[in-house]
């Protein structure tokens, strides 16, 4: 609902034409749930245009679709090799592929500035992975 999303949004949109297809999925997604207004703000704020989104559980077809699999945290890592021991190989938390290192703790119902901060890592880890393509 917010940093899988943003993350997979602003990829189509830094690193359109470069090549890359993503696909946002959750270990707890409910498809009847909307992005939230401050996700899209952000978004948009960030120069993507195309903010729909619409959660889906993450399946097996799409760990066995996926090159790289980047989670926010390390429990949906091990959520994922739970129950698809082949994801295990391919699996890397964002900020460990892109940034400092670490989990990405969700900032959804903290403050304006927990959340630009967590925002701005995944903008900043998007690019990051564009320049290194």
């Amino acid at each position: 609902m917010c940093r899988s999303p943003a993350a997979e949004k602003l990829l189509g949109f830094y690193g359109a034409g470069s090549g890359f297809e993503t696909r946002s999925r959750g270990t707890a997604a409910q498809p009847y749930c909307s992005m939230p207004a401050r996700v899209e703000a952000f978004l948009k704020r960030a120069g993507a245009v195309d903010t729909a989104h619409k959660p889906a559980l993450v399946s097996e077809a799409d760990i066995n679709w996926a090159d790289l699999i980047l989670v926010m945290e390390g429990i949906h890592a091990e959520l994922l090799a739970e129950k698809f021991p082949q994801s295990m190989r391919k699996t890397r938390r964002f900020l460990d592929h892109c940034g400092p290192g670490g989990d990405l703790p969700d900032p959804m119902g903290k403050n304006d500035e927990i959340f630009d901060l967590t925002m701005n890592k995944i903008r900043d880890g998007i690019k990051k992975i564009i320049a290194g393509a």
